[in-house]
């Protein structure tokens, strides 16, 4: 979907940042430049952001991560219609788990939006 295309909802987003294992200044530094994408993405396309949930120093091989089992569990919760990723491996890098995710929150009614996808070029 192009931004031109995007009809955003009054309902809320949350953001997903996963930091794998590094050092504590690379995860810092990788962290700020995922959620100023993610902010910049949002901007774009009109979301009101309404919470954020970080894994740091986790493989995205693995569920077995907190703040990913919390937004899992937010978005049944809660009324939610976006997620927000920098990038799609920031969930997760292994299919079958993607899979699961995706199906979790396809479940929630929640849309995945990729960050990378929208911080192009402004249309005008």
């Amino acid at each position: 979907m192009s931004a031109e295309d995007w009809s955003p909802s009054d309902l809320p987003a949350v953001s997903y940042i996963r930091v794998a294992p590094t050092t504590t200044d690379q995860a810092a530094h990788e962290m700020e430049c995922q959620r100023a994408q993610i902010a910049l993405a949002a901007d774009r396309l009109r979301l009101r952001m309404a919470d954020e949930f970080v894994d740091v120093g986790y493989s995205g091989m693995s569920t077995d991560r907190p703040d990913l089992n919390r937004l899992l569990d937010h978005v049944t919760a809660y009324r939610v219609g976006y997620c927000v990723v920098a990038t799609r491996d920031r969930l997760s890098e292994d299919p079958e788990h993607m899979a699961e995710i995706d199906q979790a929150l396809d479940d929630a009614e929640v849309a995945i939006v990729i960050a990378a996808d929208h911080i192009g070029p402004a249309a005008t």
